[in-house]
């Protein structure tokens, strides 16, 4: 059963005027208030992020809660170095590191004006649509300048290459009740196929990439122009082309219908679409992996997963189990 959780607000609100002017982020004459902006449930509790506004200077910020396997500070540092001539960054950046209040762990990032696509779709223009789609390229070809020395996982570096990485995962992943209803050998072969192939392929240096491109992961605002992509929970340093494939998929994912019709279309323009990507026998093995980590999403969130999704699993299994 779900439940709400209460939390002390005074307490909450003591701990963060302490943080937030140790850091001489706030005047210490400064009062704060919290207001719920986003719920999220972590393990069958219902919890809240808030955005914090400064009472006399108008600042915010954004309180978010840790899921406790979110990446964000994994990538916080190379974030950083990304802003423009007057110090404003284009992507949230953690201003308090993570720590604990009554059993539950929050942290601070920037504060961004505007709306996620998830909640303004059916306003905006298609000339809206348009620019908006150029600007997410742009932040997805700029989080791609990003390099580090190592691939990551989980927030982590780690010495193992993309294969080891992929295919380890894919062993874990197979064995998830959503697939019961498919032979296990098929998944046993599909599996081993996509090592067999992924050992002939070439990777990029690890590059930053953000892995949960959606409507509501962007964030624009009509006033300015600006757009930018938020919540690095997912984000890693790893092969370009695996980002590329997250890109590809949320265009049969259960977004919104004009995110799919107009700004992943515009994104694949003169670049790799999905109709050739499962062709190429590197894209066909990272489509399945990600296709098979789709349906155990939406098994696992009680919520009907898209039919192409389904589809586009199948057949690939099909495929690799055979060949």
């Amino acid at each position: 059963m779900m439940k709400n959780l209460s939390i002390d607000y005074d307490g909450l609100l003591l701990i963060l005027q302490e943080k937030l002017r140790e850091r001489k982020l706030i005047f210490c004459d400064e009062t704060l208030t919290l207001t719920p902006c986003h719920k999220i449930t972590i393990n069958n509790n219902i919890y809240t992020h808030f955005i914090i506004t400064c009472s006399h200077s108008g600042e915010k910020f954004f309180l978010k809660i840790s899921k406790g396997n979110d990446a964000a500070a994994h990538c916080n540092p190379y974030l950083m170095k990304i802003s423009n001539d007057v110090g404003k960054y284009y992507y949230p950046i953690i201003l308090i590191p993570e720590f604990e209040y009554n059993g539950i762990h929050f942290f601070v990032l920037n504060f961004f004006k505007g709306q996620s696509l998830d909640v303004i779709s059916k306003v905006l223009s298609k000339k809206e649509w348009q620019y908006i789609s150029s600007k997410v390229l742009d932040r997805i070809d700029e989080l791609a300048s990003i390099h580090a020395d190592l691939y990551s996982v989980n927030g982590a570096f780690t010495k193992k290459n993309c294969i080891e990485i992929l295919v380890e995962k894919m062993r874990k992943r197979i064995i998830h009740p959503v697939f019961k209803q498919y032979p296990f050998q098929n998944l046993i072969n599909a599996t081993q196929h996509c090592e067999l192939i992924l050992n002939n392929c070439l990777f990029s240096i690890p590059t930053l990439i953000h892995m949960d491109v959606k409507p509501a992961n962007i964030i624009y605002n009509a006033q300015t122009g600006f757009v930018s992509l938020i919540d690095f929970e997912h984000a890693r340093f790893g092969d370009y082309d695996y980002g590329w494939t997250q890109v590809l998929l949320s265009g049969i994912n259960a977004f919104d219908q004009e995110y799919k019709e107009i700004v992943v279309p515009y994104m694949t323009k003169g670049r790799l679409a999905l109709a050739d990507a499962i062709k190429i026998p590197k894209f066909k093995c990272y489509i399945f992996y990600q296709t098979a980590c789709n349906l155990i999403y939406y098994h696992d969130h009680g919520l009907e997963c898209p039919k192409d999704m389904i589809w586009l699993f199948q057949s690939l299994l099909n495929e690799l189990s055979k060949e």
